[in-house]
């Protein structure tokens, strides 16, 4: 498994910032894009510097429906026209107008062999997904904004999957020292990024530090 963050709000020297998430992610012979960032032009250029080719994606996932991770999706629909996006329900009308195909995930689903979607988790107003993928080292859970709790997330995805937990990576919603602590008793690699905040990558760092990786648009994580 190949992940490859897109859009984040760090990123290296040659390519963009933004307040927004996304990842690339070669699985199991497929590809898939996992949210699409706040722009349309953050998502193309940081793509192409990175040498990936969007309208080649098998599916998309659409962690919650905010602007930050589901702006880009206007230039994927762009190049990869009637694209399934699997998002959490609500108005989808606006990934139809732009050329994709939004598939409403309502529960724990297992799109294809070796992945699962947790099925939306709500947090007030907001309904939120996780995606699992299976490789030989375990579990790699991918989290957009994880506004239901990242533990919540991550516990769901792991028993859906019924695989224990490798590695977690993407947005934590500046959880709280308990929140990380059971995030650090489910996996092995924990990965924060976007709405994260500075003080839960310090925390891990004093904590967990043969734990955390850290990550920006650019950073490649590589697994069997």
């Amino acid at each position: 498994m190949r992940l490859t963050v897109v859009v984040d709000n760090r990123a290296k020297e040659d390519l963009r910032r933004e307040w927004g998430w996304s990842a690339h992610i070669e699985a199991h012979g497929r590809r898939i894009l996992f949210d699409a960032g706040a722009s349309p032009s953050t998502l193309k250029f940081n793509a192409e510097r990175l040498g990936l080719d969007l309208s080649h994606l098998d599916f998309a996932v659409l962690s919650h429906h905010h602007g930050d991770h589901y702006g880009g999706f206007r230039y994927v629909g762009s190049v990869a026209k009637d694209l399934k996006v699997y998002s959490p329900p609500g108005d989808l009308g606006y990934l139809r107008g732009w050329d994709l195909n939004p598939l409403p995930v309502s529960s724990p689903l297992e799109v294809e062999r070796g992945f699962w979607l947790t099925g939306p988790l709500s947090a007030g107003w907001i309904s939120e997904q996780a995606l699992a993928i299976s490789t030989d080292e375990g579990l790699v859970v991918v989290v957009g904004c994880s506004h239901p709790g990242v533990h919540s997330l991550v516990r769901t995805a792991r028993d859906t999957s019924g695989i224990d937990v490798f590695l977690v990576v993407g947005g934590f919603h500046m959880p709280s020292k308990r929140v990380l602590d059971e995030l650090a008793e489910m996996s092995q690699k924990i990965c924060p990024a976007h709405c994260s905040g500075g003080g839960s990558v310090s925390y891990l760092r004093r904590k967990y530090s043969e734990k955390l990786c850290e990550v920006m648009a650019g950073s490649i994580l590589t697994l069997s």
